[in-house]
């Protein structure tokens, strides 16, 4: 049984990873054009001024866990009713995003009537709630017919739109201000490209009743808990070094963990996009459905050690060449933060499971651990004193609860060989070939950076994945292949006509 499950998983793959191929592709020219404006932002403005916008982020987190009423995940669960339920969803959206939009204004008005920039930075995203919620419903509709295409030039479009903004505005002198405008920016593109990707919402097919709204808030409460503690543990860490230190050490923070955002945002966007739709159609078939998992979680932790090594080991030399020393402080954070980045994705891939099945409970329970943990984490490395010590403590917590949660989903049918596949032979294979490079590096070239371990490294892991992962990055670029020719086959179709 356990056997025809993994045979049968490999048809899911081969549906998913095209579809995570077109997400991970834009997200990545998405990606290129953030560190692009991280670049030039970099220069204009100062650690302070990062901080200024870290803080408003972290402050606004509780808040935007009202946004879209929690829907976003239920209406893309219930796909095949998406033409009947769109206008009903529609407007609970409104209601709630109404809502955190007046809180937001209220918790900024303090801040605006002091004249202090991070009360403007919090306005900004307040104003963007209400006209992002119709770009919510264009999303689902996009998810829930694969046409992950669209979705992916919308992500890319919306990154652009960021980084351009804010890099304009800082050109012009407005500081820690330049991010105010860029969340409204990326609303107003964002509903207008997805109403011409998917075209005129459905209209409501019937009355709805105040039970009808009693009864979705029943079921998305869960739902914004979860996402109440998801940006938590995306941005609450911001505010506890916030709160327990300065300006200039939150901006540092802020600098180092959003470099290593954008290593992992392409692989998270494709996961986000894909594996929730794929796992949902697996819900009546469970042995199924875990094996599918656990060949997307080995995939990931394959890909993502390699990553996130080759990343350590290069970053101090890139960050000293792209700013000449003026981020010279945030080199060291950003090399331990990037040993968060496999626990991340595993995070993510357990929340698309439990979100599949429909476990909104121990989603939240998991998004709590993420959350309150990484901002206790935060708090308790803030003690020790300097950024480093601080990436220290939260890159030590997220990696054990990365390692928990592939040894807890046993309990979901996940067998030992499987953990084993995902985090064992991974482990061992980065470690073995992380240990030779930096010996090579230490005796052979000992004036070198680790720059230069950054290339043996990857030499090194590339011969071993071939040798010990063939089967996997066969997959892998088999999707990626067959990703293009069914967009070439498309193209000439359409050409045709």
């Amino acid at each position: 049984m356990r056997s025809d499950a993994v045979a049968q998983s490999g048809g899911l793959t081969s549906q998913a990873v095209p579809g995570a191929s077109w997400m991970f592709a834009s997200t990545t020219l998405g990606r290129v054009i953030a560190v692009l404006g991280q670049i030039g932002i970099g220069w204009l403005l100062t650690p302070a001024d990062f901080g200024v916008w870290a803080l408003a982020l972290s402050m606004s987190t509780a808040v935007m866990s009202l946004r879209n009423g929690g829907t976003t995940q239920i209406l893309i669960q219930r796909g095949p009713q998406f033409a009947a339920e769109a206008a009903f969803f529609l407007r609970y959206s409104l209601l709630f995003n109404g809502f955190a939009a007046a809180i937001l204004v209220g918790l900024s008005t303090p801040y605006l009537l002091t004249r202090r920039t991070v009360g403007i930075a919090m306005f900004g995203i307040a104003i963007a709630v209400p006209p992002a919620t119709p770009a919510m419903l264009y999303r689902a509709k996009l998810t829930i017919d694969h046409r992950f295409g669209a979705l992916a030039f919308i992500n890319f479009g919306s990154a652009a739109l960021w980084q351009v903004s804010v890099f304009s505005l800082a050109c012009l002198g407005f500081g820690a201000v330049s991010f105010a405008c860029a969340p409204v920016l990326q609303a107003a593109f964002e509903t207008l490209a997805g109403r011409l990707s998917a075209g005129k919402l459905p209209r409501a097919s019937r009355a709805r009743q105040p039970a009808d709204y009693f009864a979705l808030f029943r079921q998305s409460s869960w739902v914004m808990l979860s996402a109440a503690v998801l940006s938590l543990g995306t941005t609450g860490d911001y505010f506890a070094v916030g709160m327990l230190t300065d300006m200039a050490t939150v901006g540092i923070y802020y600098f180092a963990f959003q470099t290593v955002v954008t290593l992992t945002m392409p692989i998270y966007s494709g996961l986000e996009s894909v594996l929730p739709t794929m796992l949902v159609k697996l819900g009546d078939d469970p042995p199924r459905q875990i094996a599918a998992l656990a060949r997307a979680m080995r995939t990931i932790v394959i890909a993502a050690l390699p990553l996130a090594i080759s990343f350590a080991l290069a970053v101090p030399f890139v960050i000293h060449l792209l700013w000449h020393g003026k981020w010279d402080s945030a080199a060291r954070p950003t090399q331990i933060l990037s040993a968060c980045v496999p626990a991340w994705l595993i995070l993510h891939a357990t929340r698309a499971f439990l979100e599949a099945r429909g476990y909104w409970r121990l989603r939240f329970g998991l998004l709590a651990l993420n959350g309150v943990g990484g901002i206790t984490a935060a708090a308790i490395g803030t003690f020790f004193g300097s950024v480093t010590n601080i990436t220290i403590v939260v890159s030590t917590y997220y990696v054990a609860l990365g390692l928990g949660l592939v040894f807890a989903l046993r309990r979901a049918g996940m067998t030992f060989a499987d953990v084993t596949d995902i985090v064992g032979k991974p482990a061992i294979l980065n470690c073995a070939a992380l240990a030779m490079s930096l010996a090579l590096r230490y005796r052979l070239f000992p004036e070198t950076g680790d720059s230069l371990a950054a290339v043996i490294f990857f030499l090194l892991i590339t011969i071993g994945n071939a040798v010990m992962f063939k089967p996997v990055w066969m997959d892998l670029l088999g999707g990626l292949v067959g990703a293009v020719r069914a967009r070439g086959g498309k193209t000439k179709a359409v050409e045709a006509t």
